[in-house]
């Protein structure tokens, strides 16, 4: 009975050719010296023959095929020679602790990495329509190590001692021990020929590696690697993919089928793929009927479901907004949030700027987490000393500080060194001045360090992203950015930049639940005119439109009295104090006016 391989001469595009397999060694020899020369993975019958002949293409061929030798491709990538060498002596050594033999294979450098080809009688390969699925998932169990790409219907490789132009080197065969004993400079040079002389044995397989075997063959199978939508609702996805585990199986149902509703999959094919994910577990009459539930009463779960929560992955397109499910909620739900929120422990987490400017006890100015808090001010009028003061909880009518009113920070210093923000901080805990910190740091700090740990600082400027990924890291319940005009983006536009930025830095408040605190600088127009109000910051629309608080301070550059104003408070009251810079960077109040 005669067997046929597929060829391509010159590259892998030039494929279609089907020769004799006989013939095969011919080809090799005339072809193999001047160009690349790849051969089919698989073998084909003379009914193959005929249908492919006709069709013009393998690829299109769902037929019976067989196979000789399987190949193992141990591809250079961007490793080193050397490296790619060590993984070909790991993978033998996998292979021979498995029951493999130097008798059921042969092993090829292909000029630039390499190749195993295991006699197919090693696993017991037989001619099959569904060869090439049962052979990647048993390559699969074989060794993680292996590209199963190769194994696809119409998968190709490199024909030995035929040239590989990329490197310029020949694809020879090498004995077993050639494989362990000789470096990859070596083996190189031998590549400059095509090594007709190099004596082969007679391989054979009885079986050695046949526990691998896959046997069972699934309704759905995966030939290709498939790029699934990892980042599309991976929730759903891990609850597919685990299949109908006891324990949450009709939640789960509820939960595909709504998904697949929302996506506009008919409910027939969604019977069909969740029947399929089911496997007879529960009763095919009770799957249908809850699928049929599902559409009929459209039933939706969003990321705050029990269930949608427990398979969550950091990947989801939905997973910052947790947005999946946005709908339009009713009095009882909203009163349900309501009840939660004033429910809420918010000890630790939040700042009261009554306490710290000593204002009345019936002001509301607390700032909550998920509010973003804008500082602005002229040029030296203390806006970071201002932010320090705040972090720091600095009484400021009482000129102390009270640690119940720290909540743990990030400190972006992105204008003054991390050396000089830190001796400013333990200015203003120690009430010292600068000349006193310089002369006793050390023993000011070890007698003030309890002030300090509630805060950490970084002074490389970061891009948002890097913001973001801080804040997860180190979960401060404070961000403090000063200033926003140093925040690392591709805008050119300062004001476009700072809209931008305020922006983002809202929405990092919200969706990681932290109080963010932003320093700018105020318009040229209001500094000139040494006013402020609430539009007086730089970028002002994007600013005022993204703080839920607005603080500005005023004052001389060269003198020691400022005001402070609360502009915008979004749920609460606001304030005006004056105060008085002192040498240990504290600021004190001197004289209390409020509003409503």
């Amino acid at each position: 009975m005669n067997r046929y391989v597929e060829l391509a001469i010159g590259d892998p595009r030039n494929r279609g050719r089907l020769v004799n397999y006989k013939d095969y060694n011919s080809y090799v020899y005339e072809e193999g010296a001047k160009n690349s020369l790849y051969r089919s993975v698989y073998l084909y019958d003379e009914s193959g023959y005929e249908e492919i002949k006709e069709k013009g293409t393998v690829k299109n061929y769902f037929g019976i095929r067989d196979i000789d030798f399987v190949p193992i491709d141990i591809d250079k990538e961007k490793n080193t020679d050397e490296y790619t060498l060590l993984k070909l002596q790991g993978l033998l050594h996998e292979l021979q602790e498995e029951g493999m033999s130097e008798e059921n294979c042969q092993i090829y450098f292909s000029g630039t990495g390499y190749h195993i080809d295991i006699h197919k009688d090693c696993f017991g390969f037989v001619a099959d329509k569904e060869l090439p699925y049962i052979i990647k998932e048993t390559m699969k169990k074989v060794s993680k190590h292996i590209d199963l790409s190769i194994y696809m219907r119409s998968g190709i490789y490199r024909c030995e001692h035929s040239l590989n132009t990329k490197s310029n080197l020949y694809k020879i065969p090498l004995t077993w021990k050639e494989a362990f004993t000789l470096n990859a400079h070596v083996i190189k040079k031998l590549a400059l020929t095509r090594r007709l002389d190099f004596k082969y044995k007679e391989l054979y397989g009885d079986g050695e590696l046949e526990g691998f075997l896959v046997k069972t063959i699934p309704k759905i199978k995966a030939m290709k690697t498939i790029n699934e939508p990892k980042t599309i609702v991976p929730c759903i996805q891990k609850m597919y993919n685990e299949g109908s585990v006891e324990g949450h199986r009709n939640n789960m149902i509820l939960r595909i089928a709504s998904h697949f509703r929302r996506n506009g999959i008919p409910s027939s094919a969604t019977k069909a793929a969740i029947l399929e994910w089911n496997d007879n577990s529960l009763e095919e009459n009770l799957v249908i009927e809850k699928i049929e539930g599902v559409y009929n009463s459209n039933y939706k779960y969003g990321c705050t479901d029990f269930l949608m929560k427990k398979y969550c992955s950091p990947k989801c397109v939905h997973f910052k907004r947790k947005d999946y499910l946005i709908d339009i909620k009713n009095s009882d739900q909203l009163q349900k949030d309501f009840e939660e929120r004033m429910m809420t422990d918010w000890s630790g987490r939040t700042i009261d700027l009554g306490k710290l400017f000593g204002q009345h006890d019936n002001i509301d100015c607390t700032i909550y987490p998920g509010e973003l808090v804008t500082i602005f001010g002229p040029t030296g009028v203390n806006k970071t000393a201002l932010a320090q003061n705040i972090v720091m909880g600095v009484d400021m009518s009482n000129n102390i500080i009270k640690e119940s009113l720290q909540v743990p920070v990030l400190y972006l210093s992105l204008e003054l060194s991390g050396w000089t923000i830190h001796r400013r901080h333990l200015q203003i805990a120690s009430n010292e001045n600068k000349e006193m910190v310089n002369k006793h740091f050390k023993n000011l700090y070890k007698s003030n360090k309890h002030l300090l740990d509630h805060i950490m600082v970084q002074t490389v400027p970061p891009t948002i992203k890097q913001i973001e990924e801080k804040i997860k890291e180190l979960q401060p319940h404070c961000v403090v950015v000063d200033y926003i005009d140093l925040i690392d983006t591709n805008l050119r536009d300062e004001y476009a930049q700072i809209k931008f930025v305020s922006h983002k830095l809202r929405a990092l408040a919200v969706n990681l639940d932290t109080i963010i605190i932003q320093l700018s600088q105020v318009s040229r127009e209001y500094s000139r005119k040494q006013i402020l109000d609430l539009y007086a910051g730089k970028g002002s629309g994007g600013i005022e439109n993204a703080s839920s608080k607005v603080i500005g301070i005023t004052g001389k550059a060269d003198g020691k009295n400022r005001k402070v104003e609360l502009f915008k408070n979004s749920d609460g009251d606001l304030f005006e104090t004056n105060l008085t810079w002192t040498p240990s960077y504290r600021l004190v109040t001197n004289e209390l006016q409020t509003y409503n």
